[in-house]
């Protein structure tokens, strides 16, 4: 093998390896956009549950106090919580 071969091929692994660099780089890109997007609805959802803080403040409590004593009981009675809290969104909607 020459010598003038050898420093083509070298050559063409130091472009093939830019390449790859390059192509990473933007795939880094693509993964922080994505990411910037989903912290972007996380915090829409963050500001939503704000408004309605001292609500589930009051269900949770309210809920470990039953888990506490009878969990049996607040399994039967989570349907109607769930339609209940589901009517009061609609209400603080309109």
């Amino acid at each position: 093998m020459s010598a003038r071969q050898r420093l083509n091929e070298l050559a063409e692994a130091k472009r093939l390896l830019a390449l790859q660099g390059d192509l990473h780089r933007s795939l880094l890109r693509l993964d922080g956009c994505a990411l910037r997007a989903r912290f972007a609805s996380l915090s829409a959802a963050r500001a939503k549950l704000e408004a309605g803080r001292p609500l589930l403040f009051a269900g949770a409590v309210l809920a470990g106090v039953l888990a506490a004593r009878r969990w049996r009981t607040l399994l039967r009675w989570a349907p109607t919580a769930v339609a209940a809290y589901r009517w009061l969104c609609r209400l603080t909607t309109k």
